[in-house]
């Protein structure tokens, strides 16, 4: 074991004398991280400004109901309301920018609900802004829904009745449905665990990114060692062959996880990254580098020169990287593109960081840490036998 030590003491001495893998491992990862975070990161945590207008003609119940629900969706925070006398005022409103959509609620909209008959909500927006419009006309379609169900209400309720109701008794009737709540409501709750901020995610996306072509300099120095003649020295003195190929092993762990550290300090300090407890981060850092040595290990003993071991691994880096979501995220949750990138430790290393960023225990990143580390183990394994291959011939 002592050998290997050595081995990786000198290996890690010029490495770090030529500076190459300290510009590939931390500088260019974080410069990236700053730049993208820079450019992209107002757009990932961007929130829609949602300024409406509304136009109320019917001058109804249920017409004062839909503005008192705009209304209150505005004292929450979640939009501004104006209201406009006409039409016309609303369109000029759109016109100047600003509003980005109004809603109309037209003349005999109450009668028309009160007497069963079908009722219409309008809604006009901006073709420049499709989606504050989808919004503004959704929150229409949730309001025309209740009012649905109410009138569903009153008309069971007619139709049972022994009587024929009066239409004062309907109007009560549908008053009185229009307040009651719902038996149940499902409701989409996101977990804050399960998702990243753009700094963390760009921050971690580079890191994971460029840890496969940081550890390369380790397991490939095999490949440098037998264009420089020096392997044939390495295999004549008394060590065993394992000390040269366990010595490179240890190399690229270590290249990797003091770049990784470094990026992981860095980046919370210049974009104020959250990467979570530290436990799991370590956790997942000692995980990822043990992956990534073990892919690019393969890579080094399938290769015949360095120069093919770079391309090689460089193709396989961004393959992976792109599929695990490292510059953007890939697919939507559940479709195939989605369960594709969970064949990438990227992917894996990324989700164990959301399982942990908003707070969660250290623990929760244990499951991603788990399937990374299968990842290390299956592909550590085959670089094993190849390279002790490799080292006999």
């Amino acid at each position: 074991m002592r050998a290997a030590w050595l081995i990786t003491v000198k290996d890690l001495k010029l490495r770090l004398r030529d500076r190459s893998a300290i510009v590939i491992g931390i500088v260019a990862p974080l410069a990236l991280a700053v730049i993208f975070d820079l450019v992209f990161g107002p757009g990932f945590d961007a929130t829609l400004d949602l300024d409406y207008g509304v136009v109320d003609q019917d001058r109804s119940q249920v017409s004062a109901a839909m503005v008192e629900t705009l209304n209150s969706l505005e004292d929450a925070g979640v939009l501004t309301i104006t209201s406009y006398p006409d039409p016309a005022g609303a369109e000029a409103a759109i016109e100047a920018g600003e509003i980005q959509a109004f809603i109309l609620l037209p003349t005999g909209l109450g009668e028309a609900v009160f007497s069963q008959q079908p009722a219409t909500i309008d809604v006009v927006g901006d073709i420049d802004f499709p989606t504050s419009t989808q919004i503004a006309a959704s929150i229409a379609s949730q309001f025309g829904e209740g009012v649905a169900a109410a009138q569903l209400s009153v008309a069971t309720a007619a139709a049972l009745s022994p009587e024929h109701p009066s239409p004062d008794q309907l109007a009560a009737w549908g008053a009185a449905a229009a307040t009651l709540r719902p038996a149940f409501a499902m409701t989409d709750l996101s977990a804050e665990t399960r998702q990243l901020d753009a700094a963390t995610y760009l921050a971690a996306g580079m890191a994971v990114f460029f840890l496969f072509f940081t550890v390369q300099f380790g397991v490939a120095g095999i490949l440098d060692e037998e264009r420089q003649g020096t392997m044939a020295r390495l295999l004549a003195a008394p060590i065993h062959r394992s000390s040269v190929i366990t010595g490179k092993a240890i190399l690229s762990f270590a290249l990797g996880v003091i770049s990784m550290t470094v990026l992981v300090v860095a980046s919370r300090l210049l974009t104020g990254a959250r990467w979570g407890h530290p436990l799991g981060v370590a956790l997942l850092v000692m995980t990822g580098v043990l992956a990534a040595t073990a892919i690019m290990g393969v890579v080094a003993a399938v290769a015949k020169t360095p120069e093919g071991a770079g391309n090689l691994g460089a193709i396989i880096a961004v393959i992976l990287g792109m599929l695990g979501g490292t510059f953007f995220p890939v697919g939507r949750e559940g479709d195939l593109l989605d369960r594709l990138s969970y064949l990438t430790p990227h992917a894996w290393f990324l989700r164990g960081l959301g399982d942990i960023s908003g707070g969660a225990p250290w623990t929760a990143a244990l499951p991603a840490a788990g399937a990374i580390l299968l990842f290390a183990v299956v592909f550590g394994l085959l670089a094993w036998v190849l390279l002790w291959r490799k080292v006999q011939t």
